[in-house]
C-alpha cells in the first residue's frame, strides 16, 4: 500500500469513527427527549392547568410516535437514500421539539410530543445501517458497542440536564436545547457521503413493506438475537419504576438518591461496554459472546439459590445483581443486534427496526406489570429472570439453527 493511499485509508477509518460517536450523540438526544422533562412534570401540570396523569400521556405519545417512527421507516431506508429520509425526520422532530417548548396547552403540548418521537424514532434505524454497510467486521462489532450506550447515557444524564435546566430558566429550555443539538446534527449529517448500493432497484409498494416484514419475523436465527436487547431494557426498567421504593431501603428518599441508585448499574453498563470494545478489538467477537452468557449464567444460579433456599431480598442484593445484569448485557446486547441485522441481508433496515419495536414493546410491558406487582423485591427480581432466559437461547441457537438444516 502506497503512502497515499495508507494516509487515506487512516483517515477514513478515524472521520468513520468520528460519524460514529456523532450517531451516538444523536441517539443519546432522541432517547433524552423521553426523559429530560421527567423532573418538571409537576412544574409543568401547573403550567398547563391539568393533572399528573394527562401529562403523563405525553410519555404514551412519545412510544406511540416511536413505534409508527420506527415501524413505516425501516421498508423505506432499505429503498430510498438515507440521506432525503434523515433530512425529512430531523426536520419533523426539529418542529416538534420548537412547539413542545412555546406549547400553552396540553393538548397541543401533547400532539407536538408525537411528532416530535415520530422523527427522531428514525435516528437508530438509519445508524444500524450506515454501521452495517460502512464499516467492517471488527469495526461494526466495536462501534455498535458504543451506539449501545445511547440510552444509558440517556437515561442517566437527562434528567439532572433537565432538572438543572428548569432551575437556571424553564422547563421549556430542555426542549429548546434538544431541538438546537438535533440541528446542529441535520447540518452535519448534510456532509455523510452515503454509498452507493442497490437501492432504489425496486420501487415502494405496501405489498412489498409487509413482505419485508414477513421475510425478517419468519427468521427464526433474527428473532432469538432480536430479542434479547428489549430483555436487557424491560428488566431494567421494571428496576428503575421501583427504584423510589428500593432506594428507601438505602439512602434517603431524596430526588438526587434516588436518581443515583438508579444510575449506579448503568454505569457499570458503560463500564462492560468499553471492556467489551478491547475484547473485540483484540480477540473477536466470540469471547465477548460467551463472557457475556458466562456472566448471565452466574446471575441466574444465584437467584435461583436465593429462592430456593428464601433468603431474605435486601436492596443491596437487588443493587448488586442489577450491577452484574447490566455487566452482562453491555456484551449481549451489541452482539445480539449485529447478529440480527447479519441475518437479514438486504433488509437490514427492516431488521434494525424490528429490534428497536421489540425493544419498546417489551419495555412498555414490564413497565405495566412492574406497577401490577407488589414491593417485594423478589417479584421484581423474577421479572428480571427474562435476560437470563435470553442469555440461554445465545447458547442453543446454533444447535436450533442445525436442527431446522436437518428437517429441510
Amino acid at each position: 500500500m502506497s503512502a497515499n493511499a495508507f494516509s487515506s485509508h487512516t483517515k477514513h477509518k478515524h472521520d468513520s469513527k468520528v460519524f460514529a460517536f456523532f450517531l451516538l450523540l444523536m441517539n443519546v438526544v432522541a432517547s433524552a427527549s423521553v426523559s429530560i422533562y421527567i423532573p418538571c412534570m409537576k412544574i409543568m401540570a401547573i403550567d398547563f392547568n391539568t393533572t399528573n396523569a394527562m401529562l403523563q400521556m405525553s410519555i404514551v405519545m412519545n412510544l406511540i410516535g416511536e413505534f409508527l417512527g420506527r415501524f413505516c421507516s425501516g421498508p423505506l431506508f432499505d429503498t430510498y437514500s438515507n440521506k432525503k429520509i434523515v433530512i425529512y425526520a430531523l426536520s419533523i422532530s426539529i418542529l416538534g421539539h420548537l412547539g413542545c417548548s412555546l406549547s400553552n396547552s396540553i393538548e397541543f403540548f401533547l400532539c407536538m410530543r408525537f411528532f416530535q418521537a415520530l422523527g427522531s424514532s428514525v435516528i437508530y434505524i438509519v445508524s444500524i445501517g450506515i454501521i452495517n454497510s460502512d464499516f467492517n467486521e471488527n469495526d461494526k462489532s466495536s462501534i455498535i458497542g458504543i451506539l449501545e450506550l445511547y440510552q444509558p447515557v440517556a437515561w442517566i444524564i437527562s434528567p439532572f440536564v433537565g432538572g438543572i435546566l428548569a432551575e437556571i430558566g424553564s422547563w421549556r429550555w430542555s426542549f429548546s436545547t434538544l431541538m438546537i443539538l438535533q440541528i446542529i446534527g441535520l447540518f452535519v449529517f448534510l456532509e455523510y457521503r452515503e454509498k452507493t448500493s442497490e437501492k432504489n432497484v425496486h420501487r415502494f409498494t405496501i405489498k412489498r413493506f409487509f413482505n419485508d416484514y414477513k421475510i425478517v419475523l419468519r427468521n427464526t436465527y433474527f428473532l432469538i438475537y432480536a430479542l434479547i436487547p428489549g430483555m436487557f431494557a424491560g428488566g431494567y426498567m421494571i428496576f428503575a419504576s421501583n427504584a423510589p421504593f428500593i432506594s428507601s431501603k438505602i439512602f434517603a428518599e431524596s430526588s438526587l438518591d434516588i436518581a443515583m441508585f438508579q444510575a449506579i448499574p448503568l454505569l457499570f453498563y458503560i463500564l462492560g461496554t468499553f471492556i467489551y470494545r478491547a475484547i473485540v478489538r483484540d480477540f473477536g467477537i466470540r469471547p465477548a459472546k460467551w463472557l457475556g452468557t458466562s456472566i448471565y449464567i452466574v446471575f441466574g444460579i444465584y437467584i435461583t439459590l436465593l429462592l430456593a433456599e428464601h433468603t431474605p431480598w435486601t436492596a443491596n442484593h437487588l443493587l448488586a445483581l442489577m450491577c452484574v445484569q447490566c455487566m452482562g448485557s453491555s456484551f449481549l446486547v451489541p452482539v445480539s443486534v449485529l447478529k440480527a441485522i447479519q441475518s437479514t441481508g438486504h433488509t437490514s433496515y427492516v431488521g434494525a427496526a424490528t429490534v428497536v419495536v421489540f425493544r419498546n414493546l417489551i419495555m412498555s410491558l414490564c413497565i405495566t406489570a412492574s406497577t401490577r406487582l407488589s414491593e417485594s423485591i423478589t417479584m421484581i427480581m423474577g421479572s428480571v429472570f427474562m435476560t437470563v432466559a435470553t442469555a440461554l437461547m445465545l447458547i442453543t441457537t446454533r444447535r436450533i439453527m442445525k436442527i431446522r438444516k436437518r428437517r429441510i
